[in-house]
């Protein structure tokens, strides 16, 4: 977290104790995270909201989330959000740059990213691969440090993520480095217990329908 991104976290800080978030370690929401309260790691962002639900936590949500099965998205942002409406509730959002990512090569593999065949990336970094990697066959993860870990044993021969996590990973080689600009979300629990009631429910109780 930089200097630049201090006020907007304090201004949230206080009233934060424990924060679920996007994991395994390393994630850019586990660094924001811990910047907030304690955070508590899991395996998706909608899985983040429903253990948030649960235990009256608080949320740290990415409005860049996309999630990909066989080959097609399954699940976005705004998607989740209006599933938690009337449960969840944003308290507070502010951009902030995430740590420096790069494209990294494993150079037991390929001397290059021109010799590259192979690249794993989280979706939402698929613009960076587009731009610095154009032409690879893709391996979707759900998260960066699960791309790098690819990588880094050999399954493929590039990743994006975030640079601190490939230097540790060891036999990569960072051949890009750039720093974006993300947007959070931080969620809490709201009075209202009850999802929203499904279409079904109305019809069956109002006695509507075709």
């Amino acid at each position: 977290m930089s200097s630049d991104d201090a006020p907007a976290m304090s201004r949230v800080a206080r009233a934060v104790s424990k924060v679920v978030t996007l994991g395994p370690a390393g994630t850019d929401a586990h660094h924001v995270a811990r910047g907030l309260g304690t955070a508590l790691l899991v395996e998706s962002f909608p899985r983040a909201m429903e253990i948030a639900w649960q235990q009256d936590a608080h949320a740290l949500i990415c409005p860049g989330f996309v999630a990909w099965a066989a080959g097609a998205i399954s699940d976005t942002w705004v998607n989740l959000h209006f599933r938690y409406s009337g449960r969840m509730e944003i308290v507070s959002a502010w951009p902030a740059a995430t740590k420096p990512m790069c494209v990294a090569i494993n150079r037991r593999r390929v001397p290059d990213i021109p010799h590259a065949e192979s690249i794993a990336i989280h979706p939402s970094t698929a613009v960076f691969a587009d731009r610095y990697a154009a032409g690879l066959r893709r391996t979707f993860v759900d998260a960066k440090p699960l791309a790098v870990a690819l990588a880094a044993e050999g399954t493929v021969d590039a990743c994006i993520g975030s640079l601190d996590v490939v230097q540790a990973a060891g036999g990569l080689e960072a051949v890009e480095v750039f720093q974006p600009q993300m947007l959070w979300c931080l969620y809490q629990r709201i009075g209202r217990v009850e999802p929203s009631p499904r279409v079904g429910d109305l019809v069956a109780t109002t006695g509507l329908g075709g």
